[in-house]
């Protein structure tokens, strides 16, 4: 829960996990977004997937979209 309550205050998030753990952490990411909205926050967050692979962050953001409940996903994007 504290990367959940991180995310929905930070401006930045990256990641260094490698590439078959993106789609296991989506969940906490998508669950920070969550929050952040609840929250309010309407600031600008960036998310990088710093992984060695092409196309690392738009496979991400497609976990992360998958996760989120409806309505979020256009306030996310």
């Amino acid at each position: 829960q504290d990367a959940v309550a991180l995310i929905a205050v930070a401006d930045l998030v990256t990641t260094a996990v490698g590439p078959q753990i993106l789609e296991k952490i989506a969940g906490t990411i998508a669950q920070g977004l969550v929050k952040r909205h609840n929250d309010g926050n309407t600031r600008p967050l960036n998310i990088i997937a710093c992984e060695n692979m092409v196309r690392g962050t738009s496979q991400l953001k497609q976990h992360v979209l998958k996760l989120l409940p409806e309505g979020h996903q256009e306030w996310v994007v």
